[in-house]
């Protein structure tokens, strides 16, 4: 078996990975960096450009991720917070080889973003909390280095030992050949190469009419593929958008998700996706797609998997909830796990000068119970 995740990969692989990672927020919040670059550009970057923009985005949220780190002081937030980062790593040292100016320079940096994957990948949760005031000023010197030139230097200091745990969960080829089967099936691809795994994950290279990506498989399903598409004329209808998002979905193993949400971003449109609870939004545990004329290229399941258990039955009206948020337009019903409860209230959302904020009224008391 050859895990390929360290070897260099095309300029498309690292575009069609942008894609995948856009930050398109719920109800409108702010856009991806990358993908606002892409879609507002007047005229194509170059791929070095590309990369440096890539880079410097993966950069600022591997610092996020392990600053949230230093926060905590339990296994479970920890686990999360480090799944996430090993992403953001591994993006950073794609978007490096993309945009390497030479090897004497980009040396450190190689090193540490390896370093880095395997701590995020091999070390126990609170192994890496011990590590986090390393992690994160590394961390942060890594992203001043991309994003203003600052030198970086790395001498390995992260890893004092050769001696890693082994990671739990083991990847037969059994497993890798039953991946690319679905992936064949669910994306109509020409070409499935597999690249390596990691954690339970499977990645692959793949190839749809003549266009680059990659996909992710974990536990059977799809969570997350994206193809590199460049098509400045393409008109994408929003309704027809939305029934390619949830079929796409449906295809990767997510069945029985509701649109949320959809914005036209110009040559695509975004698509938000969650499950309903006797017509409450898990808006929380969404999964999230962009659609390009017909074809959704890319999509990624968040945590849309999640299951809400014991959801309480509303008690008021949506009228009678709003006393407690006036102003705040018509509320939505949703479901969310507040402090380990299941609890079912009315999201109401509010523009103000600073930005967008929501108030959750409880619909079984009519009482705020939070506001973000």
């Amino acid at each position: 078996m050859v895990n390929k995740l360290n070897e260099k990969q095309s300029y498309g692989i690292v575009i069609a990975a942008i894609i995948s990672s856009l930050a398109i927020m719920l109800c409108g919040m702010i856009t991806g960096m990358v993908y606002a670059v892409r879609e507002r550009r007047a005229t194509p970057d170059t791929g070095r450009d590309m990369a440096q923009y890539l880079m410097v985005d993966a950069a600022y949220e591997l610092k996020r991720s392990m600053s949230a780190l230093r926060l905590c002081n339990d296994a479970e937030p920890a686990e999360t917070l480090n799944k996430t980062a090993l992403v953001h790593a591994v993006r950073a040292e794609t978007a490096l080889e993309c945009h390497m100016d030479d090897w004497a320079d980009s040396r450190s940096k190689e090193a540490f973003l390896n370093d880095m994957a395997t701590i995020l990948h091999s070390y126990s949760a609170m192994e890496t909390i011990e590590l986090a005031d390393m992690l994160y000023a590394y961390s942060g010197k890594f992203y001043e280095s991309v994003s203003d030139g600052t030198t970086f230097e790395y001498n390995g200091e992260l890893i004092t030992d050769n001696g890693v745990n082994e990671p739990d969960v083991v990847i037969t080829q059994d497993d890798i050949d039953d991946a690319a089967e679905l992936v064949k099936s669910a994306l109509d691809t020409s070409s499935t190469e597999y690249v390596g795994a990691w954690d339970g994950h499977i990645e692959f290279y793949v190839e749809r009419n003549g266009h680059t990506g990659y996909a992710l498989v974990c536990n059977g399903k799809i969570m997350e593929y994206s193809f590199m598409r460049d098509d400045e004329d393409q008109k994408t209808d929003v309704e027809a958008a939305e029934r390619s998002a949830l079929e796409a979905a449906a295809a990767c193993g997510y069945d029985d998700l509701v649109v949320r949400w959809s914005e036209d971003l110009g040559r695509s449109v975004g698509v938000i996706m969650c499950r309903s609870y006797n017509g409450a939004l898990a808006t929380d545990d969404y999964a999230s797609a962009v659609v390009v004329g017909n074809e959704t290229v890319s999509f990624t399941a968040g945590n849309c998997d999640c299951e809400h258990k014991d959801v309480p039955t509303p008690k008021l009206t949506e009228k009678q909830a709003k006393r407690s948020a006036e102003g705040g337009g018509d509320g939505t019903l949703v479901v969310r796990n507040i402090n380990g409860k299941e609890r079912v209230c009315y999201e109401y959302r509010y523009e103000l000068d600073d930005g967008t904020h929501f108030v959750y009224v409880c619909a079984e008391n009519g009482k705020q119970i939070e506001v973000k």
